[in-house]
């Protein structure tokens, strides 16, 4: 019994030492790519950048650099890359940052901006 509760607690280990390692390599692979422009990658690094700085004390979103990010996205389906780098690189939504920094007007206006999009 006690070595089956002891395999058990090193098998979880392991999973979730795997699993972390994973994460991390992902990550690398996404900030590696993050450097070309117009890369998915670059976009959700940007908009994270437009979120923690706006001013010289470094707190509040930058509303207008998050708009221009969003004009600069050509496509739905690269907007999703983006989503998917986004939480590569973060570990975090991209939607659910979005919502929190912005205001409902400012976040209909992206879903306005998207929507024009093929």
């Amino acid at each position: 019994m006690i070595y089956s509760a002891l395999g058990l607690g090193t098998a979880t280990g392991l999973f979730f030492l795997v699993r972390h390692f994973y994460k991390k390599s992902r990550a690398n692979i996404s900030q590696k790519r993050s450097l070309e422009t117009g890369d998915p990658a670059t976009l959700a690094k940007q908009l994270k950048m437009a979120f923690d700085n706006d001013n010289y004390l470094g707190w509040g979103t930058n509303e207008e650099m998050v708009l221009q990010v969003f004009r600069e996205i050509p496509s739905k389906s690269m907007y999703s890359k983006v989503q998917r780098e986004y939480f590569n690189l973060y570990g975090k939504s991209l939607n659910a940052d979005l919502e929190q920094e912005l205001s409902s007007e400012e976040y209909n206006e992206l879903i306005r901006i998207l929507n024009a999009k093929n």
